[in-house]
C-alpha cells in the first residue's frame, strides 16, 4: 500500500506555483526541519499556542524528501496510550482491532522495518503531542523512542508542544529519555506572505486590502489571532472578548519569570538577557538593537491589565461610578463619597476638574469607559 498518496491535505495548495513568487511556504521553518531530518535527529517543535503549527506539519507531511507518516493526536477518541498505539498502527497501514498495547507496538515496529527497506528516510509526525501529557510516563515515552532503533539512522520522530517536554513531564523524562526528548526546534510565527497563503485555504469574509494588511501586521504572524481579528466588529480590538481571551492565553501559559520579562519590556525597562523560550517562539522579537513583543495588541493588553494606581480622589470616583455602571450617580452622591473627609472642597468646579482628569486617564480609555454627563444631575459610566 502506498501510504504516501494517502495524504491529500488541503495544505498542498500552500506551495507557491506562480512565477512571481517561487518561495516555499514557511521556508525558514521547513529548512530547519529538513536539516534535523537529514541528520536523523528526532526533535520537538515548540511554538506559541494557536500560532498554527498543525498547518505546517500537514504541509511538511506532503514533501518528497522523506517518507512521512502524520499522526494527529486530536483525532483520538480519548486521550489514552491504547488509543495512541491504535492510531499509530492504523497510520502505518495495520489493523489495530482487539490487540494489546504490546501487540500494537510490535506490529508497528514490523511495519516500520518493512518500510525502511524501501525508503531511506522515514519521518513520523506526532501533531499536538503535548495533548497527551496526562498519559506520559517513563515506559510510554521509552516505547515511542524505541521506534527510532528499528532502523538506525533512518527513522526520525517529530513531536509538537507549547513547552519543552521536560517542563511539562519532568517525572517521565529521566536518563536516555531526557536526552532524546530535549532536542528542541522553535517554530517562528508566520510571515505575512505565509498568512496570506493560509487565508486562501481557509474561509474568511472579504475585507479591503488596506484593512487586511493592517490586521496581518497586528497578528504578528499568529494565525489564530489573525482569524479572531478578521471576525471582530470592534474598532478598539482589545474590547473584543475573543481578542482579550487570546491575549490572556498567551500571558497565562508562561511561567512567572517569563511573564515578568514581557511586563518589563512593555514598560520600556531594560532587559539584560532575553528568555530563550520567548525569543525562540517569537513572542519577543529583535528589531535592530531593540526587543519588542510580537504584536502591539499584547503590549496594550499587558498595560491595561497591570495593577492601576489612580490618585485617591480619582480612585474613589471610579469605584463609585463602576459600582453603579449604566446608572446616573448624582452629584450629591459623588460629593459624599469623594470628599467625605474634606467637605469644604466639594464644589462643582472641583468635580468638573476631577471628571476631566479621570476621563483623560489611559486606563479609562484603554478599557473603553465613557463618563457621560447628565446635565445638572450627575454622571453615568458606560463601557463600549
Amino acid at each position: 500500500m502506498d501510504l504516501q498518496k494517502r495524504y491529500n491535505f488541503i495544505e498542498t495548495k500552500l506551495e507557491s506555483t506562480t512565477a512571481k513568487s517561487s518561495s516555499s511556504f514557511a521556508e525558514e521553518n521547513l529548512k530547519n526541519c529538513r536539516q534535523l531530518i537529514d541528520s536523523a535527529l528526532s526533535f520537538v517543535i515548540i511554538s506559541m499556542p494557536g500560532v498554527g503549527v498543525s498547518y505546517f506539519l500537514k504541509y511538511l507531511a506532503m514533501q518528497d524528501f522523506a517518507y512521512f507518516i502524520h499522526v494527529d493526536i486530536y483525532s483520538l477518541p480519548t486521550l489514552s496510550q491504547h488509543e495512541f498505539y491504535k492510531l499509530l498502527l492504523s497510520e502505518l497501514g495495520g489493523k489495530p482491532k482487539s490487540k494489546t498495547n504490546e501487540q500494537l507496538l510490535k506490529e508497528t515496529k514490523e511495519n516500520l522495518k518493512n518500510l525502511s527497506k524501501k525508503w531511506e528516510k522515514i519521518v513520523i509526525i506526532f501533531s499536538r503531542f503535548d495533548q497527551l501529557k496526562s498519559q506520559f510516563d517513563w515506559n510510554f515515552l521509552s516505547n515511542i523512542q524505541s521506534l527510532t532503533s528499528v532502523s538506525p539512522n533512518k527513522n526520525t520522530l517529530i513531536f509538537t508542544s507549547i513547552k519543552p517536554l521536560y517542563e511539562i513531564a519532568p517525572n517521565a523524562l529521566t536518563g536516555g529519555n531526557l536526552n532524546f526528548y530535549s532536542e528542541n526546534l522553535y517554530f517562528q510565527p508566520y510571515s505575512k506572505e505565509d498568512l496570506k497563503k493560509l487565508l486562501k485555504i481557509e474561509p474568511s469574509k472579504p475585507i479591503p486590502k488596506e484593512t487586511l494588511e493592517q490586521l496581518l501586521s497586528l497578528s504578528g504572524g499568529h494565525n489564530q489571532l489573525l482569524h479572531i481579528l478578521l471576525s471582530s466588529q470592534k474598532k478598539q480590538l482589545l474590547l473584543d472578548r475573543f481578542v482579550k481571551m487570546q491575549m490572556k492565553e498567551l500571558v497565562d501559559y508562561l511561567n512567572y519569570q517569563q511573564r515578568k520579562q514581557i511586563q518589563k519590556l512593555t514598560l520600556g525597562k531594560k532587559i539584560e538577557e532575553v528568555d530563550e523560550y520567548l525569543l525562540g517562539v517569537g513572542m519577543i522579537k529583535k528589531v535592530g538593537s531593540n526587543y519588542q513583543l510580537f504584536t502591539p495588541l499584547l503590549v496594550e493588553y499587558i498595560k491595561t491589565n497591570l495593577p492601576v494606581k489612580l490618585p485617591v480622589k480619582e480612585s474613589r470616583l471610579f469605584k463609585l461610578l463602576r459600582a453603579n455602571m449604566n446608572r446616573t450617580v448624582t452629584k450629591d452622591e459623588i460629593f459624599s463619597e469623594v470628599w467625605s473627609d474634606h467637605s469644604e472642597g466639594a464644589t462643582d468646579w472641583a468635580l468638573d476638574a476631577l471628571i476631566y482628569r479621570l476621563r483623560k486617564h489611559p486606563f479609562i480609555k484603554a478599557h473603553g469607559y465613557i463618563i457621560e454627563s447628565q446635565k445638572k444631575v450627575g454622571y453615568t459610566l458606560i463601557q463600549t
